[in-house]
């Protein structure tokens, strides 16, 4: 059981959505299974994936890759994308292959490693420090929090012990409290780490599972104490709260009929929506439910998949079909910036084509595997991990994909 909740709760920070490109942490609650890539929005936040499971890595691949596409080298199995706030270094988040095990890469924008840490979690406080969680390998000690300088040799331990980490890109860090077998969930807390100093314990209210861009606004899932069928196939309730900090103002509470699901800020922080469709009003109220299942915002609306895979965008004016674009799509920096999957098929043959444009430039990427991240620079560089959770395709890679400018 200590296991599963700690798998879970890291799932606060490496699950379901690759909600991402240029900036700060975020996450989204885990599910029972590993789900089908997520796209990825332009916004400063971080990418998100399943947790894989035990698979050997391998690297390199057979095919030949088309000009402006290079392999940065990982070690390992390749967990979440996250920029810096500045969106000048991406860390990436890599996992072992055994529980407790992995590290964090940080990388520049042309690729090159100039820093790794030991990390099972990992969270960016400023543009120059990240905030690192190592645990035991058998998940049974509490994880130790540590924060690592970018710039010089100089790293300090954060007293206690916790579970995870979520970082809000603006000098806050929401620091789970460790994971123990007889945890209820009314009593999983967390604390705010800020300013360096640790917060008072807040408990009450579930996990936390996203900040807002501006870093002041906190969702919150926590699960029922009875009902709910649970297991497989069965409903987890539970509620959904949004905080406003360091107030720690309630400004949304509702009762979700499942858990398992994701949440997503929109970019003025005005609006949360959640993976089944419903987006709720922060600042007049109300909701609206859409077809397909979100995945995201970009600056032009919620990023939508609908049942036939076609990635779309929704406003409150309408819904936009994006185009090509099937079961996943990560937005750039500008108009035309977009890379998206290109075929529709619930189990693609590989290897399977991923398409990046740019400002009439165009590339298409043989996928040997599945997708399991991408993102966009600032500047409007590309980078896309690949990897799988089935043993017999094993090839995680970190492609990074630059295309001219005009």
């Amino acid at each position: 059981m200590a296991m599963i909740r700690g798998l879970e709760r890291c799932a606060v920070l490496t699950t379901v959505v690759l909600v991402a490109a240029c900036g700060g942490s975020a996450a989204s609650s885990g599910a029972s299974q590993a789900p089908r890539p997520s796209p990825i929005t332009a916004q400063p936040k971080s990418t998100a994936l399943p947790t894989p499971s035990a698979t050997t890595y391998q690297t390199g691949s057979v095919q030949s890759l088309p000009p402006g596409v290079t392999v940065v080298d990982t070690a390992n199995i390749i967990q979440r994308l996250d920029w810096s706030p500045n969106g000048k270094l991406l860390a990436v988040l890599t996992w072992g292959g055994t529980l407790g095990t992995g590290r964090a890469d940080v990388l520049d924008v042309a690729g090159r490693k100039i820093a790794s840490f030991d990390a099972f979690d990992m969270a960016w406080v400023d543009d120059s420090h990240l905030m690192t969680l190592v645990v035991s390998p058998d998940d049974i000690a509490p994880g130790t929090v540590t924060i690592h300088a970018i710039d010089r040799p100089e790293s300090n331990v954060v007293p206690g012990t916790f579970g995870g980490m979520l970082g809000n890109g603006h000098g806050s860090v929401a620091l789970l409290a460790p994971v123990v077998a007889s945890d209820a969930p009314e009593v999983e807390s967390f604390q705010i780490w800020s300013n360096g100093q640790i917060g008072p314990r807040i408990a009450g209210f579930g996990h936390p599972v996203r900040w807002s861009t501006d870093g002041r606004l906190l969702a919150l899932v926590g699960e029922a104490t009875t009902g709910g069928a649970g297991g497989v196939g069965g409903s987890l309730p539970g509620t959904l709260t949004v905080l406003k900090l360091p107030e720690r103002t309630t400004v949304l509470s509702r009762v979700l009929d499942d858990t398992r699901l994701d949440v997503y800020f929109s970019p003025d922080g005005s609006r949360l929506a959640t993976s089944d469709g419903l987006v709720l009003n922060l600042t007049a109220g109300g909701s609206t439910q859409v077809t397909g299942r979100a995945m995201g915002w970009v600056s032009a609306g919620l990023v939508l998949v609908g049942e036939d895979q076609r990635v779309s965008l929704w406003t409150p004016a309408g819904t936009t079909v994006v185009p090509n674009a099937f079961d996943w799509a990560a937005f750039g920096p500008n108009a035309g910036d977009v890379a998206a999957g290109s075929t529709a098929s619930e189990s693609p043959s590989f290897p399977a084509p991923a398409v990046v444009r740019r400002a009439g430039s165009a590339v298409s990427i043989p996928l040997n595997v599945g997708l399991s991240a991408a993102t966009w620079s600032s500047t409007g560089i590309c980078f896309i991990a690949t990897g799988t959770i089935d043993a017999q395709r094993t090839d995680n890679r970190l492609l990074r994909v630059e295309l001219p400018s005009n």
